[in-house]
C-alpha cells in the first residue's frame, strides 16, 4: 500500500474514493455508506467520501442527504492514491476512477480495500474500531485479570 499521509484527517476515519456522482454504480456504493453511516457515527468514526466531481455537483448531491458523511472533491488525492485508470474502448480513451476504501489512523493509510460491499465495509469498520479504541482495550486488559486467550 502507498505510504501516503493524509494530513487533513486527524482522527481514525474511513476514507472512500468513488467515481462521479452521476454514475449508477457510484450511487449504489454511496447507498451502502448511507446504511452504515449511523454505525460509524455512533462510535465517532467519520466517513469521508472523495469524488472527482466539482464542488457545485457535490453541493447539489449531498444537500439531499442528512448524514454525517463528509463529501470532498479532490482529484489530486484520487491520483495520489493511484485510483485512476485509463481504459481504451473502441479506440477511445476513458479515464476511470477505481473505487477504494481506506482506514486512516494517525494521518496514515492503515488498511486498503478494493471491493466495496457490506462484508468489506464491516471488515474496515471493525479494524477502525480496533485502532480507535486500541489504548482503551489495552487498559481494560491490564486492569482486569483475565488471561489473554480469553480475549
Amino acid at each position: 500500500m502507498n505510504n501516503i499521509e493524509i494530513n487533513n484527517i486527524k482522527e481514525t476515519a474511513l476514507l472512500v474514493i468513488l467515481d462521479s456522482v452521476e454514475l449508477e454504480k457510484t450511487m449504489s456504493h454511496h447507498d451502502l455508506f448511507l446504511l452504515w453511516s449511523k454505525a460509524f457515527e455512533n462510535v465517532g468514526i467519520p466517513i469521508y467520501i472523495v469524488f472527482p466531481d466539482d464542488v457545485m455537483k457535490l453541493k447539489k448531491f449531498y444537500r439531499f442527504y442528512n448524514t454525517d458523511i463528509h463529501y470532498i472533491s479532490d482529484v489530486d488525492l484520487i491520483e495520489r492514491l493511484d485510483c485512476v485508470q485509463e481504459k481504451v474502448v473502441f479506440g477511445k480513451k476513458y479515464r476511470v476512477i477505481l473505487p477504494k476504501m481506506y482506514v486512516v489512523h494517525d494521518k496514515k493509510l492503515v488498511n486498503e480495500q478494493k471491493r466495496i460491499n457490506n462484508k468489506m465495509i464491516k471488515k474496515l469498520y471493525i479494524r477502525a474500531l480496533e485502532l480507535k479504541f486500541e489504548n482503551f482495550i489495552k487498559k481494560i486488559k491490564n486492569y482486569v485479570d483475565i488471561p489473554n486467550n480469553l480475549w
